[in-house]
């Protein structure tokens, strides 16, 4: 199913499905690897680098909210065609097929990573990966609004059990490591990390995918605002929870940082309530990883004008080779270069500049675009 399938039969996504699922992908990541622990000034005054990181967020997406408003009865892929020309058009889907599966595979890679190394570690790396993919593209194969309908049952579980995961370790936490604040960082520092942060908010572009499904497609500035907020306090909470339990510098060593908070959590002889997080983890991460092979093959599908279900086995049967071959080439994607450094780079191509060229482009076009009917409601 793709777009132009969405708007023949007249499924809609709705404002609340659409949040959950754009409000999942930074909490999922937040439950990993929490990033923001090891980002400048990666101290006790993170909580606030993260408050920072909210306008800088709202700043770099501009160009793709002001198009997706703009063209909100077509997908990223058809606008950009529009705006840019047929050629340039296919080139950039192309490109953005590559940085979806660039996702796909990344955060794949970090999903096996914690599954072959806190969780199943005498599984061979293969066979947790087969049964990922295997996962992945069924889900996939079921179409964008199946995706989001799972989405609406599974991530407010997701969410109350991150809460009561941080209500239950409230007897360890030891909020003195926080104090006093700003006592190693400066301004500078903190929206030196901020920026850094902004730049891990590659949501924007699953909702830019997202808009032409929406029921009502006014709701797209809030979504967006929401979702970040939202996502925003989650990962803060989850900062606060690890830090408070583990400390500053122990926070920072670790890869897997909030598994190994759960793993402490202990009421009187009661113990495993990390099973808890595992389960709702592995649940939330198949949800976002289809997401990203989802639009992944999407893009392909604009190139050859074909469904995306004809890419789905030969794309399962890629990563699946290169994510064996990262995960032992490289152990601990999450936390080590190069990945951090290229997952940089692609979000900065692909959120900033190409959008803001598009943008212009479309600045530059808008009169002819506006007469030709382009930008407006079919």
């Amino acid at each position: 199913m793709n777009s132009r399938n969405v708007k023949i039969t007249g499924d809609k996504l709705y404002y609340s499905q659409a949040l959950l699922l754009i409000i999942s992908y930074r909490l999922l990541l937040a439950l990993t690897y929490t990033p923001a622990l090891v980002t400048t000034p990666a101290d006790q005054d993170v909580w606030i680098m993260l408050l920072l990181s909210i306008p800088y967020a709202i700043l770099i997406s501009l160009p793709i909210l002001y198009l997706g408003n703009k063209f909100n009865q077509y997908d990223f892929f058809e606008y950009t065609e529009m705006i840019a020309g047929k050629i340039i058009g296919k080139i950039l889907a192309v490109l953005y097929s590559f940085a979806f599966l660039s996702f796909f595979i990344f955060f794949s890679s970090v999903f096996i990573e914690i599954l072959n190394t806190a969780l199943y570690n005498q599984t061979p790396t293969i066979v947790n990966t087969v049964i990922l993919l295997a996962t992945c593209s069924y889900v996939v194969s079921k179409g964008i609004m199946n995706l989001a309908r799972l989405g609406e049952i599974v991530i407010p579980f997701i969410i109350i059990v991150f809460l009561l995961l941080a209500v239950l370790g409230i007897g360890d936490y030891d909020f003195t490591v926080f104090l006093p604040i700003l006592k190693e960082s400066t301004f500078k520092d903190l929206n030196i990390g901020a920026i850094d942060i902004s730049f891990r908010y590659i949501d924007v572009l699953v909702l830019a995918m997202l808009i032409p499904y929406l029921e009502d497609k006014k709701d797209v500035n809030k979504i967006f605002i929401k979702s970040l907020v939202c996502s925003t306090i989650f990962s803060i909470l989850a900062v606060v929870v690890i830090q408070a339990t583990l400390g500053i510098e122990y926070s920072k060593r670790i890869t897997f940082s909030y598994y190994t908070y759960t793993r402490l959590i202990k009421i009187g002889e009661t113990q495993g309530f990390d099973l808890l997080y595992v389960a709702s983890w592995i649940m939330g991460n198949i949800i976002k990883l289809s997401g990203y092979f989802y639009f992944a093959t999407t893009a392909m599908a604009n190139v050859t004008k074909k469904r995306n279900q004809f890419f789905i086995i030969p794309v399962a049967v890629i990563s699946v080779a290169v994510i064996v071959f990262l995960k032992d080439y490289r152990p601990v994607i999450a936390a080590r270069d190069p990945f951090k450094s290229i997952f940089r780079i692609i979000s900065i191509i692909f959120i900033i500049i190409i959008p803001l060229i598009i943008l212009i482009i479309y600045f530059f076009r808008r009169k002819t675009l506006n007469k030709t009917g382009g930008a407006k409601r079919k």
